[in-house]
């Protein structure tokens, strides 16, 4: 979630920096400056995702493998029964 915030943070702060940098007119104009809004966003999400993935994915590997020493180890930080 942190990332995601923190995508959404920095994009809105690179939005307010373009239009006091290039007013309405080039913001709307320039299509770089869209460009980068999204992949900040994206980005933030992106991370997110795969911080979600990676928290879960040894908890499921261990499980896979009935190895209940790492399943402990592993599946206290992801909530999977």
């Amino acid at each position: 979630m942190l990332p995601i915030l923190l995508g959404l943070a920095s994009a809105m702060v690179f939005s307010i920096t373009t239009y006091m940098m290039y007013g309405l007119e080039g913001v709307m104009t320039r299509d770089w400056i869209d460009q980068v809004f999204w992949g900040l966003i994206l980005a933030g999400a992106a991370i997110g995702a795969a911080n979600a993935i990676w928290r879960c994915l040894p908890c499921r590997l261990s499980k896979l493998a009935h190895n209940h020493r790492l399943a402990d180890l592993w599946c206290g930080a992801c909530k999977q029964p």
